[in-house]
């Protein structure tokens, strides 16, 4: 095995563990720092009294209107503030010129209009997005922020300019609230954002499709796009919104979230995306409608490494399960996750696969899934995610699934067992005899409830992949 190819799949099967357990979990290094939570609490003012050491601030989700300099001024250590969710309107950032050790401040999901500038220097985090903002809240002394590595925005129109006064600065994360946005009836509008490493826009959940602003982003790595509803009719729209986004070779890794499609403009996207220079896809809540019939789609050389496909709901009820399978099982690429989905069955490929990870965690497969398949040659890791719901269900065909295909005998190297709640022998239905046996043969990883323990939890994760990659190198190495 090459240096290139082990690092590929140790770092990015160590990212299919992290957001098949727990997804995206945000935590403050510093234990020892002075929490107050007062998050859900009805509150309509800044709680009086505060502990002056406090460090982390939590007053999200109440009914705050308004926030004035006394109420934060003698907490001079603050550097977390969360006044997502509450109902302000207006705001002056003068308020906290005596935090001068404010990082992170989350004032998303309120009823911004306007705001008054003043220099935070030490901001490395602001959220401004899901605001009532008319144009984006761009202001000049935003580009003195030079520590600022996440920026969120929100606006019913956009300006080429708009982001200018910020245009110098090396952004890792731009959040763009664009739920509200109206087009222009005539005429394409133009957005320049000149430096961020990942781009995220968010629309209308329940409108189709329609932004045809021209964005221009330098050296764009990752970009995710959240609420996309699209027919047959408008799925051009976003082709050619995409073909202007990834016109350079720096676009590796690309998210579709809540996204609701036909059948044909989902393979229509595909094959667009397939020979772009996109190594990582991940499409998270996907719905089918209308129908599913066989489209051509060209299995060309692609430099998709990985494709993750979590929480499908299909509204299709009669199609061909062939069509849907194969379009799955042919495909040339590494690493394929197709998660809590309705799919029942999967199609062993018809050549030699290129697969090397499979991840069918939480779905409905029948029990002749890859059986008697030989084209699986390169498969180096399975994952299974236990809990004792999951083990119990009707649906859970365990013991056809180690006992029919050969990647999942006792003695092979390549199958990780993660329990997310422990599992008693009794809880696993008698007829599940080869998972019972797994169970109590091999090492299992199991999360720990305790927050102290986290560490090490991922840590044996790591430890877990390495090991079966040098084992996976030494065979290799063996062989040749």
């Amino acid at each position: 095995m090459t240096k290139d190819k082990e690092s590929i799949i140790r770092s990015f099967c160590c990212v299919y563990i992290v957001t098949l357990i727990l997804g995206a979990m945000i935590q403050f290094s510093n234990e020892s720092e002075f929490v107050v939570d007062m998050s859900k609490m009805k509150l309509t003012l800044v709680p009086k009294d505060l502990p002056p050491k406090t460090k982390v601030l939590d007053i999200s989700q109440n009914y705050i209107s308004k926030l004035y300099i006394s109420d934060i001024s003698y907490l001079l250590g603050l550097k977390v503030l969360k006044l997502s969710h509450n109902r302000l309107q207006c705001l002056d950032f003068s308020i906290f010129k005596f935090n001068q050790d404010l990082e992170y401040l989350d004032l998303s999901h309120n009823q911004l209009q306007k705001m008054s500038c003043h220099l935070i220097a030490s901001l490395k985090h602001l959220d401004l997005s899901f605001n009532d903002f008319d144009v984006l809240p761009i202001c000049k002394e935003f580009g003195n922020l030079t520590q600022l590595s996440f920026l969120g925005l929100s606006a019913t129109k956009l300006r080429q300019l708009d982001l200018l006064p910020i245009a110098h600065l090396h952004l890792s994360h731009i959040l763009l609230d664009l739920e509200n946005y109206n087009a222009k009836e005539s005429g394409t509008e133009s957005l320049q954002i000149l430096n961020t490493e990942t781009l995220h826009l968010v629309f209308h959940p329940n409108q189709l499709f329609s932004f045809q602003v021209n964005i221009s982003v330098n050296s764009l790595g990752c970009l995710q796009l959240t609420n996309v509803k699209l027919n047959n009719d408008n799925c051009q729209v976003l082709i050619k919104f995409l073909s202007e986004l990834i016109r350079g070779p720096t676009l590796l890794n690309f998210t579709l979230k809540h996204v609701e499609t036909t059948w044909k403009c989902l393979v229509r996207v595909f094959q667009f995306l397939w020979p772009k220079p996109i190594e990582y896809l991940n499409i998270y809540n996907l719905t089918i409608i209308e129908s599913i019939d066989e489209e051509d789609f060209t299995y060309s050389k692609t430099a998709l490494k990985a494709l993750k496909i979590e929480h499908v709901i299909n509204r299709v009820f009669i199609y061909s399960q062939t069509v849907l399978y194969t379009f799955f099982s042919e495909m040339n690429i590494m690493m394929l996750t197709l998660s809590d989905t309705p799919f029942i069955h999967m199609l062993c490929p018809q050549t030699s696969s290129t697969f090397q990870f499979l991840n069918f965690t939480q779905n409905v497969f029948t029990d002749s899934v890859f059986q008697d398949c030989s084209k699986l040659v390169r498969l180096e890791t399975l994952i299974f995610v236990l809990s004792p719901n999951f083990v119990q269900s009707e649906w859970c065909h365990y013991e056809l699934y180690f006992a029919h295909h050969n990647l999942f005998h006792e003695g092979s190297n390549n199958l990780i067992l993660i329990l997310l709640e422990p599992i008693p022998q009794n809880c696993i239905p008698s007829k599940y005899h080869k998972l019972k046996a797994l169970m109590t043969q091999r090492t299992y990883l199991e999360w720990p409830k305790e927050k102290s323990k986290h560490g090490l939890f991922w840590a044996n994760i790591r430890a877990a992949f390495n090991m079966k990659l040098t084992l996976i190198a030494e065979n290799n190495d063996a062989e040749t």
